[in-house]
């Protein structure tokens, strides 16, 4: 049963994902204090869990954590760019791919980025997405097709205006 987990065996299974999770949406200089609390937050609630997967579950809970992260400092929430997170990096045709899918996904609404975060990239699945987002299975469907359909199309206007931003 995962509520007989020790906090170091949440914390190795979680926070990969979490972090990721927030990565995209909180200012860099938060970041780290947003993912403590959001850790700390699913550890208190670990009594709570009533389900066969706990990584949909936790980040239902960083989903909420990041929506009152921006009521509490009324900012109107946006993906953070992702250049903001790779300093340090080296530059590279990989960073810069990087670099052009998050100028495309801070195009998207904050709903679409989720659902693409959390279907392609985190791997979960609709019904587990659906509980996230509090939305029906259907609704994820039809928001990843609406997803990718616009970055589908932002990703060509980018490309067409030459993908730079300066």
């Amino acid at each position: 049963m995962e509520s007989q987990l020790s906090f170091d065996d949440i914390y190795e299974q979680l926070f990969s994902p979490v972090y990721r999770f927030v990565k995209v949406r909180i200012p860099g200089r938060d970041i780290e204090d947003v993912v403590a609390e959001i850790m700390a937050k699913i550890w208190r609630a670990l009594p709570t869990f009533r389900g066969p997967n706990l990584k949909p579950w936790a980040l239902r809970i960083a989903y909420h954590h990041v929506a009152d992260y921006y009521r509490r400092s009324q900012r109107i929430p946006a993906l953070v760019p992702l250049e903001d997170n790779l300093r340090g990096s080296d530059p590279c045709e990989e960073t810069a791919a990087l670099l052009h899918i998050g100028q495309v996904l801070a195009g998207l609404p904050p709903k679409h980025t989720a659902v693409i975060q959390l279907r392609l990239v985190e791997g979960l699945s609709a019904d587990d997405v659906a509980g996230i987002l509090g939305i029906t299975h259907e609704a994820v469907d039809s928001m990843l097709y609406r997803a990718k359909k616009g970055f589908r199309k932002i990703y060509h206007d980018l490309e067409t205006a030459g993908g730079e931003q300066k």
